[in-house]
């Protein structure tokens, strides 16, 4: 497995993680915004919503096997204005999951966050079924919002120890 910038013909893998994830991991609401947010780190078209909204830099990264097939992605984003960098978009192939490629992720973008900007702050929002494996990576709950993602999903935010 190897990490790399996202590129655009990423695009429909990225898409086909997020639709294998849904519904326990993601509203279905939210594809919009993630295909935005995709749109975005292609083309540098506006993005917005409801934790992101003026970023001082952003990024998108995907992990891949050997022949480049697309496993997983995630990001995050420097908070304008905030000692703050938020992890965003991190999801794996449901048919990869415990396999180690979120860990991977997570430790990926921490490095790179720790190496530009080592005074910031992580934070992340995640829901009731992920907040776990972001405790293992050494986060913590700051606030549970009800319903903060969807019907069926609590959003859950988190900042690093």
């Amino acid at each position: 497995m190897k990490i790399r910038p996202y590129q655009d013909q990423d695009k429909p893998a990225c898409l086909a993680i997020f639709e294998s994830n849904c519904p326990l991991y993601f509203d279905a609401l939210e594809l919009d915004l993630f295909e935005n947010w995709l749109n975005h780190q292609s083309t540098g078209s506006p993005y917005q919503s409801p934790t992101y909204t003026d970023a001082a830099y952003d990024a998108y990264f995907v992990a891949v096997d050997t022949n480049e097939k697309v496993l997983a992605c995630a990001g995050f984003y420097i908070v304008k204005e905030l000692p703050e960098a938020r992890l965003a978009w991190g999801m794996v192939h449901a048919a990869y999951h415990r396999q180690g490629l979120g860990s991977s992720l997570y430790q990926y973008r921490r490095t790179v966050i720790k190496e530009k900007w080592p005074a910031h702050q992580i934070t992340l929002g995640t829901s009731q079924y992920t907040y776990q494996f972001y405790e293992k990576m050494g986060m913590t709950v700051q606030q549970i919002i009800p319903q903060g993602y969807g019907e069926t999903l609590d959003r859950i935010d988190m900042i690093e120890k």
